[in-house]
């Protein structure tokens, strides 16, 4: 069964309760509807008599008078129920039916053309689509695994072959699988750069992307065999982020960047990261908490303009941890709080980084920490401002990492201080 019938029945499931609602009352039966009227008419009779009653008591009326009251009362209760006593078939109008009839033609109908007029039924295909579609490619890689286990089953010293099973493992996300096969291909070659390299990322992957120990002396070992290596370079560069070994992280990314195609998306990375770097490492040493109070404290720059001096946006952010996320996370982890363009490129456009310890911390984003001198707040009015917990030190969101975003969109002109709460996860 796909998913789109799926919907379908879910749909459908949805109509019939709501016509369980609508269809009892229109055709339950009248009868009691009759007996109720009928007290009511005996009731009131009953209330008379009692008022004849005590009229008589006070003296109002004499006997006579109460006599010929009652007489005249219990006649007029004996007309009136016999006019009300019409057969009953008579008080059960045959419009209910129709009506009942109408709505379950009715409202099926009107629920399929609004959503059709109304409802995300492109998205909602579009989605189901892409599921179906992302199923069927596991389900093809899946089937490629299992041949390639049976070839690996026939021929264990093929080094490409376990290669490309941990490859597969780690695209899946069963980084224990990817470390057993990748390991199996060092065992094989450990002269080979890709292959040590490869068993060092399943290896990360499988302690929460954490490069320190076994990892690492397979990434310097890849350095060893091959000091231009560009995976060996970036693996070296994300270690030295994550541990706060700023000089060394750009000496590697600069080793990196000098060797990937210029313009490429990489190398704007690679370069934006370097360019995150430079104001950190300018403070001199300063500790995070200094850093961070001074960003906060800094006063309002401005910029001068062909129409005069216009303050440049400057956005301070509070950011803050979900309590609930707190035993997820390392404290050594990289914190990026980040504005971006709201109508614009998707790239940070200020961005500061710090440690998961320092939260909660309050950060001051302004033009002086754009990751490239080309894209800058002030070329913009409006943002999007978030955090994000990075498990790989890399400024761009990866599987795995926590995120969280201020409500709105944030004009640069904000006066007041945003929050932001870092509380979901990135699929």
């Amino acid at each position: 069964m796909t998913s789109l019938s799926i919907f379908w029945i879910a749909a459908g499931i949805m109509v019939l309760l709501a016509l369980s609602f609508l269809l009892p009352p229109l055709l339950r039966r009248h009868n009691q509807q009759v007996l109720d009227e009928t007290t009511a008419e005996i009731a009131i009779y009953r209330e008379r008599l009692r008022e004849l009653r005590a009229e008589l008591r006070n003296g109002t009326l004499n006997e006579e008078q109460f006599a010929l009251a009652r007489r005249e009362l219990e006649e007029a209760m004996a007309a009136d129920l016999a006019t009300g006593s019409t057969p009953s078939t008579e008080l059960k109008p045959k419009r209910h039916w129709i009506t009942a009839l109408f709505l379950l033609l009715l409202t099926p109908s009107l629920a399929f053309v609004a959503y059709q007029q109304l409802g995300a039924s492109d998205q909602v295909a579009r989605f189901l689509a892409m599921e179906e579609g992302s199923q069927q490619e596991m389900d093809t890689m899946r089937h490629a695994m299992e041949g390639l286990k049976a070839r690996l089953a026939e021929h264990p010293e093929d080094v490409r072959g376990w290669q490309l099973l941990g490859r597969t493992y780690l695209a899946t996300n069963e980084f224990a699988k990817a470390s057993e096969a990748l390991g199996r291909a060092y065992t094989l070659d450990d002269q080979n750069p890709d292959v040590i390299l490869d068993y060092a990322e399943a290896l990360a992957a499988s302690q929460g992307r954490r490069l320190q120990g076994a990892p690492l002396k397979l990434v310097h070992r890849a350095l060893e065999l091959a000091p231009q290596h560009p995976k060996a370079l970036w693996l070296a560069a994300v270690n030295a982020l994550q541990t706060n070994q700023d000089e060394e992280a750009k000496s590697y990314l600069q080793r990196l960047a000098s060797q990937l195609p210029p313009g490429s998306e990489e190398e704007r990375m690679v370069r934006a990261h370097l360019a995150q770097l430079a104001p950190e490492m300018a403070a001199g040493g300063a500790t995070t908490e200094a850093r961070v109070t001074t960003e906060a404290r800094a006063p309002a720059t401005t910029t001068n303009t062909e129409e005069g001096d216009t303050p440049a946006p400057r956005i301070e952010v509070k950011v803050a941890l979900d309590p609930a996320l707190q035993g997820e996370v390392s404290e050594s982890s990289t914190v990026f709080v980040f504005a971006r363009a709201a109508k614009g490129p998707p790239m940070p456009l200020a961005a500061a980084r710090h440690q998961v310890k320092d939260l909660p911390l309050t950060v001051v984003l302004n033009d002086s920490m754009a990751m490239m001198p080309s894209m800058k707040m002030s070329n913009f009015s409006e943002f999007q401002v978030g955090a994000r917990v990075s498990w790989s030190g890399n400024p761009v969101p990866q599987s795995g990492d926590f995120e969280g975003f201020a409500e709105g969109i944030i004009p640069a002109t904000s006066s007041k201080p945003v929050s932001v709460v870092i509380n979901q996860r990135v699929p």
